[in-house]
């Protein structure tokens, strides 16, 4: 009985011992600390990492764009316009003048001065709409070029046409 006693005494004493030689409730709190810190600097890192060549992406972009605006006077996201083309891209068609004005607007605030608008139809029957284009393109396949520009970039519809001066 003594041996069984002692041993029960000395194995409440070692896991006394194990106890006491393990980390505290605090310590361990600041160590996880510590870790998600160390995780969320990783993360910042690589998120400033990958803005940064987002950035100088857009940058050395809009760099190209206007060393050819510089070049020719006349670009539009790498598209020559040529003022005797004979080609275009309509990208929308309103009855509402007010609402064809604001979409060269908008695409002039895009960069595109060539954007304008050509009013067609019958004044007396009031069947009129309001045309918006952006050109002139000297061949047709620099019109369906710049289109499918616009309609990557904006989701815009179009066609093209050859139309008369």
């Amino acid at each position: 009985m003594k041996n069984i006693t002692l041993q029960t005494v000395a194995c409440l004493i070692f896991l006394g011992l194990f106890q006491a030689c393990g980390e505290s409730e605090a310590e361990k709190q600041a160590r996880e600390k510590a870790r998600l810190d160390s995780l969320r600097a990783v993360q910042q890192a690589e998120i400033d990492a990958l803005m940064k060549a987002r950035q100088d992406s857009l940058d050395a972009e809009n760099q190209m764009v206007m060393d050819e605006d510089e070049n020719t006077g006349m670009s539009f996201n790498g598209v020559n316009f040529d003022e005797n083309g004979e080609y275009i891209v309509q990208v929308g068609a309103w009855r509402s003048e007010t609402k064809a004005n604001g979409f060269v607007q908008e695409w002039s605030g895009r960069g595109n001065e060539n954007a304008y608008i050509v009013r067609v139809g019958n004044e007396e029957t009031g069947d009129v709409w309001f045309r918006v284009r952006i050109g002139f393109l000297g061949t047709k396949e620099d019109a369906e070029a710049l289109g499918s520009k616009l309609n990557a970039e904006f989701g815009t519809p179009f066609w093209t046409s050859k139309v008369q001066k």
